[in-house]
């Protein structure tokens, strides 16, 4: 079976890129100024899917930066007041069941 040719390509040739400067560097990118002023202190809870008890979840300095920094991702237009971690699970009692 004879091989099929290609047809030659008919794009325009590549411009050569203009050569820069060796000590040439990028602009450094803008700083993105986000303010985060909140009411209270981050704060974290788990909550019990079965019966909805809530207790409070001790939390780090870094625990609290951490929050902070994420808080401070947020879309352009939007402030951040305050900040509440929740994890979800089954407290103790619930997963116990009934005692007999």
């Amino acid at each position: 079976m004879p091989r099929s040719r290609r047809a030659p390509s008919r794009s325009r040739p590549r411009r050569a890129r203009p050569k820069l400067p060796a000590d040439w560097k990028p602009p450094p990118a803008p700083e993105r100024v986000v303010r985060v002023d909140l009411g209270e202190e981050p704060h974290a809870h788990i909550v019990c899917r079965n019966c909805g008890r809530i207790q409070a979840i001790e939390l780090t300095d870094l625990d609290r930066h951490v929050l902070t920094e994420l808080a401070g991702r947020h879309p352009d237009g939007w402030s951040v007041d305050g900040i509440a971690f929740s994890a979800t699970g089954a407290c103790r009692r619930c997963r116990e069941g009934p005692a007999a």
